[in-house]
């Protein structure tokens, strides 16, 4: 028997943690609002059959506004799940309840997951569970998605509702046996808390049949709950309310709100995040406070005695220990020499050329899943939204943007949670200038070279450069083929956590792991391809001068278009070519063209800079090419993404370099 559950909750309330939990998969996760862009499912194999988890995007109402929460409102209204269990962030009751009370309305079986508890009991909060169960007329879970405490007693909630309410076709009272215990939980144990168990008088009427739970949730909202069978058709005719409707929801929200919660401290009394967030979202000082931060985290990921140091010891054991050693067995098995051109000079030169910087790209990524673990990304989108909005955007366009330092395909997918398609546009098209992942192996080699004593700072130019040209390009185009009002832009602000130790190494694994992969099987085919390309004619002839190479060919008819930003040769030519399929490629070509790494023959530090300029900013990859063709879903708006991309790359490469040359920097 197959069980389907909706996970749906407002944003940032632990959805996709919780799927996590219960599935054990590892989805993105993180501590900001649109983190979940499209539905995700799971499978838990359990005694009561297989159940089928479903991680719906954030919803604030069932009153959509945005794609996310239009997909979240129309699977649970037209696609019937056996469950929804509705997430609930315990530390901001009052606001998750409003989206409790319209599922609710709905009469969908539901129980309610009280996530965050351990931050409740952590502050000296008292929430009376029970009362909450007895006021929402549903079961409700105590849990803490992120510690894994009370998931089994959320399971098998979830099975006794659903395996009652095939039987029945409704509401049931629901029994939670643990240590032989009902009624209400004083602490975090797991144990699950229903209206119908409870005998005993409370503040509230307590529910004892079905029929009197349909009665209930009569009363609370109206006739439209009134029977299961009117139940279903409010189902399927779910319009939003009127402003008097939700005006007198919200206030059930806020009565039940007090009801059942009492804080320890003081109305009006600051919290924590509160008193930080005076500092880090201060009008003078927040943003100076972000690019400090942002530039520590650069420093540190490539400084010699950290990043450097690591980067240094992988460099020597593919370099030296690896090559040596496959050299050695290559020539005492009397290998051809074609063999040992391809694996040491060709393959092991290439995805070993990547893999060295894999030290530095773990450091990378961890203090990014830092920042957005702990709640300081929000923040980063609040304080930035004036600017957005003087170029046009709204703030919460900077979220997709800043998923783009990470990968630019999740990064355009998430501009789906902007509202205005004029904003999704501008978004889609000015992303890929955040400087991805995949493109710090090139400014690590190239800097490694050029710039070594100052790795750190040239490093954070370069994703520096891209927010800067982002920001201009959104100004130009906001005023010219993309002009429209500006949306509205409301976000939450996450209290400060401390991030979980083992999500977040998961979450870093995670990234380290998808680069492993793509140079083992991306890269890997590449320089294969590159090291062919390199070494023959197109007669199929081995040549002595790879300039007279297939590639050498085609890269000297293309290279009269670069000469003017400084770097024409053939070599650094056909370098950009391969990073279409993939940005890393381009230190892989490069580490077959030029085998003792001397780059200086083509290269100075000027042409080195605007090269590295040229490949923060042209076109993305083929993945991100697709991704960007799917979301904008129009052939003439991609080509004309493309060409606008390119053709900054172009004239900004070209400007840095003819101006460093006018300066005598070249």
């Amino acid at each position: 028997m197959s069980i389907r559950i909706a996970l749906a909750g407002n944003p940032n309330s632990g959805k996709t943690t919780l799927f996590n939990r219960l599935t054990g998969t590892r989805q993105t996760t993180g501590n900001w609002p649109g983190v979940t862009v499209e539905k995700k499912t799971g499978v838990i194999r359990h005694s009561c059959g297989e159940l089928i988890v479903i991680d719906l995007p954030g919803i604030y109402s069932l009153s959509p506004y945005s794609l996310e929460e239009t997909i979240t409102r129309n699977y649970i209204v037209d696609e019937s799940p056996d469950v929804v269990v509705n997430i609930i962030d315990a530390t901001n009751l009052e606001r998750n309840l409003y989206f409790s009370l319209q599922l609710k309305k709905l009469g969908k079986p539901m129980v309610i997951a009280l996530n965050m508890m351990d931050e409740i009991l952590s502050h000296g909060d008292q929430l009376d569970v029970a009362r909450l169960s007895a006021l929402m007329q549903v079961p409700v879970i105590p849990i803490s998605a992120k510690k894994g405490e009370g998931i089994d007693a959320l399971i098998m909630a979830i099975c006794q509702m659903t395996n009652f309410n095939r039987m029945q076709g409704g509401y049931g009272r629901l029994g939670c046996h643990r240590h032989g215990r009902h009624g209400r939980c004083s602490h975090l144990d797991g144990c699950c808390i229903h209206p119908y168990q409870n005998r005993q008088e409370s503040d509230s009427e307590t529910v004892t049949s079905p029929e009197a739970a349909l009665q209930k949730n009569n009363d609370l909202h109206g006739d439209d709950a009134a029977s299961s069978d009117d139940s279903k058709t409010v189902i399927h005719a779910f319009e939003p309310e009127s402003e008097a409707e939700t005006e007198a929801m919200y206030h059930r929200a806020a009565w039940i709100h007090d009801q059942v919660l009492q804080h320890s401290h003081k109305p009006g009394a600051f919290s924590r995040s509160d008193k930080i967030d005076r500092i880090l979202t201060h009008r003078v000082w927040a943003i100076p406070i972000f690019l400090l931060v942002i530039l520590a985290v650069f420093q540190i990921t490539f400084h010699e005695m950290i990043g450097g140091r690591l980067t240094e010891l992988m460099d020597r054991f593919f370099s030296i220990t690896v090559a040596d050693l496959l050299t050695a067995w290559l020539q005492a098995a009397a290998a051809p020499e074609w063999i040992e051109s391809l694996l040491v000079g060709g393959i092991l030169a290439g995805v070993g050329g990547i893999l060295t910087f894999l030290p530095q790209i773990a450091l990378l990524f961890f203090f990014l899943s830092l920042l957005e673990d702990t709640g300081y990304m929000a923040r980063a989108a609040f304080i930035t939204d004036k600017l957005f909005q003087k170029i046009g955007l709204s703030g919460r366009s900077f979220i997709p943007m800043l998923m783009g330092f990470g990968c630019t395909v999740p990064a355009v997918m998430a501009a789906r949670t902007l509202e205005s398609e004029r904003d999704r546009r501008l978004t889609i098209i000015i992303t890929p200038f955040m400087s991805c992942g995949a493109r710090m192996p090139i400014y690590a080699f190239i800097a490694g070279i050029f710039f070594t004593s100052n790795k750190g700072l040239v490093t954070f130019s370069m994703y520096l450069l891209g927010i800067v040209i982002a920001i201009a390009s959104a100004l130009l185009l906001s005023r010219t083929v993309l002009r429209g009002e500006d949306a509205p832009f409301v976000i939450e602000l996450p209290p400060y956590r401390l991030p979980d130790t083992k999500s977040l190494f998961l979450h870093v694994w995670d990234k380290v792991k998808d680069f492993m992969i793509k140079a083992g099987t991306i890269i890997f085919a590449m320089t294969i391809v590159v090291w062919f390309f390199q070494s023959f004619s197109f007669g199929l002839q081995r040549v002595t001068d790879s300039a007279t190479s297939m590639f050498g060919r085609f890269g000297n008819l293309l290279a009269p278009l670069l000469r003017p930003l400084g770097f024409g040769s053939w070599q650094a030519a056909v370098a950009l070519l391969t990073g279409l399929v993939a940005k890393e490629s381009v230190v892989a070509t490069l580490e077959i063209l030029f085998p003792a790494g001397n780059l200086h023959t083509v290269f100075t530090p000027l042409t080195a800079y605007a090269f590295m300029t040229f490949t923060l900013l042209y076109m993305p990859c083929l993945a991100a090419f697709g991704a960007i063709k799917r979301e904008l879903n129009s052939w003439r708006w991609t080509t004309l993404a493309v060409v606008y991309q390119t053709g900054v790359a172009w004239f900004v490469s070209f400007l840095i370099f003819q101006t460093g040359r006018l300066l005598g920097l070249g």
